[in-house]
């Protein structure tokens, strides 16, 4: 698990960043899918299958939103027990 701040440019220009833990670039891309559907209120943008900027271990990485709902679903279909049950719990883009 290391660091990461994945940040999200909404229509206005006007950047929205959070700090997690996270397991890879994906990883993070997709806990920040999480946490921006499971909050209410103006906090994060609304979530489009735009590019969702990482940065983990000081390098800048760009997550396509369609790369990262076929990410979920790949790991959805592959991890199986208790750690497939919890992930398959985490919201997608749709």
């Amino acid at each position: 698990m290391r660091w990461c701040t994945v940040t999200v440019t909404d229509s206005t220009g006007r950047r929205h960043s959070i700090d997690l833990h996270a397991t890879s670039t994906y990883d993070a891309a997709h806990l920040y899918v999480c946490r921006a559907k499971e909050t209410v209120g103006d906090e994060f943008p609304r979530l489009t299958l735009s590019t969702i900027e990482v940065v983990n271990g000081g390098r800048v990485y760009r997550v396509e939103g369609g790369t990262l709902q076929r990410w979920i679903v790949k790991r959805r279909s592959e991890w199986n027990g208790p750690r497939g049950f919890l992930f398959s719990k985490r919201p997608g883009l749709e």
